[in-house]
């Protein structure tokens, strides 16, 4: 019974990171429009054991390995999410894992749907990371 109330709370949890990355995004406002916020709070889901992992494709056709994810819809009833993958990449745009320097996230267009029973925890990141523009590197003279 407790580790179902606690599966629960992962599935409540990601409820309320949606309608705060719908606030962040200015999403369903009448009068405000624009580009003034972020439309991702990328977050990691975790079981007991580790943290979750799912591949995709890259924009370019490569292959990447991530356990960073956008909330894409929530099904309360069946307590299942779309989500999709976001590529961590250094500050030089390659691909690198979680636990090394992450400069920015890119998004994809990798989508899964996962069971939220199966996660204990996520940990949510900061908005700026999604799309952050890589430096312009001005070649040394």
């Amino acid at each position: 019974m407790g580790e179902h109330k606690r599966n629960t709370c992962v599935c409540h949890d990601l409820q309320q990171l949606l309608a705060e990355q719908k606030k962040l995004s200015f999403e369903d406002f009448r009068f405000v429009n624009g580009d003034f916020g972020y439309d991702t709070i990328p977050f990691i889901l975790s079981t007991k054991e580790c943290q979750f992992e799912a591949w995709g494709w890259t924009n370019n056709g490569d292959f990447f390995i991530t356990n960073v994810f956008k909330l894409e819809a929530i099904d309360e009833e069946r307590c299942c999410a779309t989500l999709s993958l976001l590529e961590p990449v250094d500050i030089d745009g390659c691909p690198v894992s979680i636990c090394e320097d992450v400069f920015s996230l890119r998004t994809t267009s990798n989508c899964i749907i996962v069971d939220l029973s199966c996660f204990t925890s996520l940990q949510p990141l900061s908005p700026k990371l999604v799309n952050r523009l890589l430096p312009i590197i001005e070649p040394k003279c």
